[in-house]
């Protein structure tokens, strides 16, 4: 019991960064049979290895149930489990390119490695995890202690909640241990990189010279905004010298498609608005009168507020319940009324107004013995014996607890439904004054409790809170489904879409590059199906309606223009990309003749010219220029080897064409230490070869991320 409560005393964890070193493993009972979808069976192929839908929803469940131990969570949401999936693939995806890397170059990482690692507690993932010191740090002889307490631990000793503790927990550990591994790996893969970097004088000189040196620049430019785009006149050469220099960025790792789709919204009509303000005031009628079961009536009440039996302070409920507060008396019901930010009818009921505290500072222990009468007995000693002056904590220790003072904020629990034994032990703390102790019996535990301090008495509110949102009808949401059903019967291709939605009142929108894992279309909930179809259609279909939205309350119809393959892309397709620079490189050749060979005194003559000080610009730094609002990377570099007072020559950046000299240079005081600087060298070069080098490796492994199918 004390290793369990030192481990619960450190609070919700937060949660594990994973990074690099995510490996599939199995937790014995953790993962359960995928359902069978339709009879597919992958959901990728990795460097010529097919990943199965089994495999993926294994690491799935199991990375999940570490996620929710290591947050104490029950449950995801749709969003953060569409992050997780994301995780685990690009995980799985990382980890089988390495695997396959270090295999080829012998690179192994053993058991022993491992054990060392955890000896020292230096791994990232240890820092994170609950098995940590007095100090915060990771304490490895504290973990083998929780490790042996599971291990010998009788699930019939215990209750089922806290044996199932100890089990998430030992399962969350031997996750972090396993992925340790690929973390180690990845570690001697990158310094097998690092080790074939070599520096020499000459580059750790220039290194540390572009990054201590600076100097004030002036500068003269001209913005390409200065010439009208119709007066460049690109040409398609213009498009592919662009083409031709920029070709080995232009790759498409996946097929995509250029989408268009009508998001209709359904809100509800004024008769519908009209239906239920009958229906609130019905529900004021009941809520003026007597009951004895609040929690009930207000969920069959369709409220989007659950009843707490907490008093709350007015900061933490509802704004549009606490600016009225003052208008009812204790017993008293004010509504229906109408919030126009969250589109609500409401209605509340002030059952009391009780003093609490903004803040409590506590200390708890649990009373056990073999029965009830013994509990009893040795609660009241124990309250006794703090009210003598006798040490809570050292009382806690004798009976094998730690119990150590915190504080407790109205914030944390205030915003959340709390009833049964939580509101009672809330309630009761909140009752109770600054050195009090007092015996509480919930229904399964006796527990005493003393508050060493507490900030800020406040009025609390025990309201009832009827908010319910302003919802579509059934009749409303049948006549935007017929709107829209005869639209599409009339326009059946994409390019009858784009003639005439927005004539019919429905928006087109337009999204080019559209990916498969974005888990739904542009955004909207629910719309995995809609997804699945988009990837299974052809250049120029148009879907079917598909009802959508978190509420149901968006109806969706995607079309597929374009289908772009994996590979290159084409010049026809990059046309578009790449017409800004064209453009800019055009208005550079007819900008740069006007500051060619002039002196700043004859620059100032030059209509539309714009002249900058511009402070402190380094070789390694974008210089910010003021006058168009914009970094130019190239000002420092152009400007590096310039004796003073030299000026450069027309120089084309992304934002203008300009000409600059060095009117004051310095330099950052630093001292030159050729070892150190090697290193730097050599760890940025390395960092820059690792990027581009995991990047390369991607592109051979050929990923194929068919999920959507599935998940």
């Amino acid at each position: 019991m004390a290793t369990l409560q030192k481990i619960r005393s450190k609070g919700p964890l937060l949660l594990i960064v994973i990074g690099l070193a995510m490996l599939a493993f199995i937790l014995g009972d953790a993962w359960k049979i995928i359902r069978p979808t339709q009879g597919i069976q992958f959901v990728g192929n990795i460097a010529g290895e097919d990943i199965t839908a089994m495999e993926f929803q294994k690491e799935l469940e199991i990375y999940t149930d570490v996620v929710k131990f290591a947050n104490q969570i029950s449950d995801v949401t749709e969003e953060m489990q569409n992050s997780l999936k994301d995780e685990v693939w690009s995980t799985m995806v990382r980890n089988r390119i390495l695997d396959k890397e270090a295999k080829a170059l012998g690179l192994v990482v053993t058991d022993q490695e491992v054990k060392d690692a955890i000896e020292r507690g230096e791994d990232d993932m240890l820092a994170s995890t609950p098995f940590n010191g007095a100090d915060g740090k990771f304490d490895p002889d504290f973990l083998k202690k929780v490790i042996a307490f599971y291990l010998e631990l009788d699930p019939q000793t215990v209750s089922p909640e806290e044996y199932e503790y100890y089990h998430s927990l030992y399962n969350y550990w031997l996750f972090v241990e396993q992925n340790m591994k690929s973390s180690l790996l990845y570690n001697k893969y990158v310094s097998l990189v690092r080790a074939a970097m070599v520096s020499n004088p000459v580059a750790a000189k220039n290194s540390f010279d572009n990054r201590i040196m600076r100097t004030d620049v002036l500068m003269a430019s001209l913005p390409y905004s200065a010439i009208p785009d119709a007066d460049a006149n690109i040409t398609a050469s213009d498009i592919k010298n662009v083409y031709n220099e920029h070709k080995n960025a232009l790759y498409n790792y996946a097929e995509n498609r250029d989408i268009v789709y009508i998001d209709y919204e359904i809100t509800p009509s004024d008769a519908d608005r009209k239906s239920q303000l009958e229906e609130m005031n019905e529900v004021v009628g009941q809520l003026e009168s007597e009951m004895d079961d609040y929690a009930s009536f207000v969920r069959r009440s369709g409220s989007d507020i659950a009843y707490s039996e907490v008093a709350r302070s007015a900061k933490n409920l509802p704004v549009d319940v606490a600016e009225r507060l003052d208008s009812v008396k204790v017993g008293g019901v004010f509504g229906p009324f109408y919030d126009g930010i969250e589109d609500t009818y409401n209605a509340f009921k002030l059952l009391s107004v009780v003093k609490g505290y903004d803040s409590i500072q506590f200390s708890v222990m649990q009373v056990v013995a073999d029965d009830a009468e013994a509990i009893s007995a040795r609660a009241d000693s124990i309250e006794n014996a703090v009210k003598k002056g006798a040490d809570f904590a050292e009382i806690a220790a004798k009976y094998g607890q730690t119990s150590v003072a915190q504080w407790l904020a109205a914030d944390a629990y205030e915003p959340a439904t709390i009833t049964g034994d939580n509101a009672i032990y809330l309630n009761k703390l909140n009752s109770m004054k600054k050195g009090e102790v007092a015996v509480l019996n919930l229904s399964d535990a006796t527990i005493v409790i003393k508050v060493f301090d507490v900030k800020n008495p406040v009025d609390k509110y025990n309201t009832v809170i009827v908010k319910r949102p302003v919802q579509f009808s059934e009749t409303t949401s049948n006549d935007a489904y017929n709107k829209l059903s005869a639209f599409l019967s009339v326009n059946t291709t994409v390019d009858d879409l784009k003639a005439n939605a927005e004539n019919s009142d429905f928006h087109l929108l337009y999204y080019p590059g559209f990916q498969s894992y974005s888990h739904n279309v542009a955004g909207v909930a629910k719309s995995t199906e809609a997804l699945r179809w988009t990837f299974g259609a052809q250049e120029g279909e148009v879907s079917r309606i598909y009802e959508v939205g978190g509420a149901n309350d968006h109806l969706l119809v995607v079309g597929v223009e374009k289908i772009n393959p994996r590979g290159t892309i084409s010049i026809e397709d990059a046309t578009a990309t790449l017409s800004l620079t064209a453009l800019n490189n055009k208005k550079f050749e007819m900008l740069k003749g006007q500051l060619a060979g002039k002196s700043f005194d004859q620059l100032k003559s030059v209509e539309g010219i714009q002249i900058d000080t511009i402070r402190s610009v380094n070789f390694n730094n974008d210089a910010f220029v003021s006058s168009i609002y914009a970094n130019e990377a190239t000002v420092g570099s152009s400007v590096f080897n310039l004796e003073q007072n030299e000026l450069t020559l027309p120089m084309k950046g992304s934002n203008c064409v300009f000409v600059a000299e060095k009117i004051t240079p310095d330099s950052y005081t630093a001292e030159f230490d050729e070892n150190s600087e090697n290193l730097r060298v050599r760890t940025i070069t390395s960092s820059r070869i690792m990027s581009g080098l995991l990047e390369e490796l991607y592109y051979q492994a050929k990923v194929v991320d068919d999920r959507y199918k599935i998940f």
